[in-house]
């Protein structure tokens, strides 16, 4: 028994750093497009990984998901390739909020309230979705941690002034949408690194929580215990 114990301790220890590093070795592309406002989204992420079951129509675009910065102070280079994994925090350490989940959870499945999912190439039609785009931007910008982004380009949110952080602070109450989300909604912070250099991190909608590799190293320790077993009674 004792020796059992040992081998599945080992490995344990071994298969979770490389569950990790198959998670950070994925990488991902962001550009910016006909919806980004200013120096913020709707960016689009295409991935090594597939996400894309997860979106409505109105929110893959080439070929990749739209999504969202939680970050102000760290930036990306549109086309270039980065390493990402998902976590619950951004880059700096800060928590996912609920209301930033929450509000990304509605846009990605195209539920958000007053949200102009309108993919028509007028020039009208694309003025009017990045507006709405540099509104949720501000919301979440501010959910997560109140930052904003002093170019003039954007206003601090208040319930007055952006329909996004009103319908977060509605639905969840003020203190609940600046809580640490927990994995509620599926959502994710896309960590995206440049070696060890963190780059501005986005939003991803994972309905598992981010929690496939573990799984993975979960009922790859359970195949082992059933060999073990297996090999001890016969």
């Amino acid at each position: 028994m004792k020796l059992l114990r040992t081998v599945v301790l080992t490995f344990l220890a071994a298969s979770i750093p490389m569950a990790v590093n198959v998670i950070k070795a994925n990488s991902v592309v962001l550009t910016q497009g006909n919806y980004s406002y200013d120096v913020g989204g709707e960016f689009t992420a295409t991935t090594s990984q597939s996400f894309l079951n997860n979106y409505v129509p109105s929110t893959i675009v080439n070929g990749g998901f739209e999504t969202f910065c939680v970050e102000t102070t760290v930036n990306f280079t549109p086309g270039f390739s980065y390493s990402y994994n998902l976590s619950n925090t951004d880059s700096l350490g800060r928590q996912l909020t609920e209301g930033a989940a929450f509000l990304y959870y509605e846009f990605a499945t195209g539920t958000l309230t007053g949200y102009d999912y309108n993919t028509a190439n007028t020039a009208s039609d694309k003025a009017l979705r990045k507006t709405d785009a540099g509104l949720l931007q501000a919301a979440i910008w501010w959910l997560q941690g109140n930052q904003t982004y002093n170019d003039g380009s954007y206003q601090i949110p208040s319930t007055s002034n952006n329909p996004f952080y009103a319908l977060a602070i509605s639905t969840l109450g003020s203190i609940n949408a600046t809580n640490a989300n927990n994995g509620q909604y599926g959502v994710d912070v896309l960590q995206m690194w440049d070696g060890t250099s963190p780059a501005q991190n986005q939003l991803v909608l994972v309905p598992d929580g981010g929690m496939t590799a573990g799984l993975l190293g979960m009922g790859l320790v359970g195949m082992f215990l059933v060999q073990s077993r297996r090999r001890k009674s016969s």
